[in-house]
């Protein structure tokens, strides 16, 4: 039986993962895709190489909880920021705001590259089951807004929050683009209604 380092097992283990994804993210940014091995994750963790697979099945594995590490934090950020406006119109700024404020933060770009390129389908597939369910934030928002096409105005959103993303992933000052992007919402709702 391994030495657990936490108050309970189940902490123990959260924290070992944890150190094995800290591993996994700072080996990718060292030497990219290429680089990432169980050897090297292990290594860097600092435990035995067969103990890292109690963690995840596979390298694969470990590049999805990579990618996927971030999500509740952020899904949970955008739930605060609709949850704290009373009016819909503003709920849903506050959802672009949000979305563009966790881009901000730094790490979305190159989890995004690595979802893109390095993921398999299936995990890719789970990806983006997470975008949806964050998507479905929104879809609410539009709906209760009563907008006479709902998809496309959730279609048209989320493509504003998805370019702005880029701009700030590309060099872009977030305030700038959060400001513009919640302007932009606004206008788009009203001329929905229109």
């Amino acid at each position: 039986m391994p030495r657990i380092e936490a108050g309970s097992v189940r902490e123990h283990r959260a924290q070992r993962l944890a150190q094995l994804i800290d591993a996994a993210e700072a080996i990718l940014g060292e030497g990219g895709v290429e680089a990432l091995t169980a050897g090297a994750v292990a290594k860097r963790a600092g435990i035995a190489r067969n103990s890292i697979y109690r963690y995840f099945d596979s390298i694969e594995d470990l590049l999805e909880l990579v990618v996927t590490r971030e999500f509740p934090a952020w899904i949970d950020a955008v739930e605060r920021a609709i949850a704290a406006e009373a009016a819909p119109e503003e709920r849903a700024a506050a959802y672009v705001r949000a979305n563009i404020e966790q881009a901000a933060r730094g790490t979305h770009g190159p989890r995004a590259s690595l979802s893109r390129t390095s993921l398999s389908p299936s995990a890719r597939e789970r990806v983006k089951h997470l975008h949806t369910a964050l998507h479905g934030m929104l879809d609410r928002i539009v709906r209760e807004l009563g907008s006479p096409q709902p998809e496309l105005t959730v279609a048209v959103l989320q493509a504003v929050v998805d370019a702005c993303i880029r701009r700030i992933d590309q060099g872009d000052d977030p305030a700038t683009v959060s400001d513009f992007a919640a302007g932009a919402t606004r206008r788009i709702l009203a001329d929905t209604r229109a």
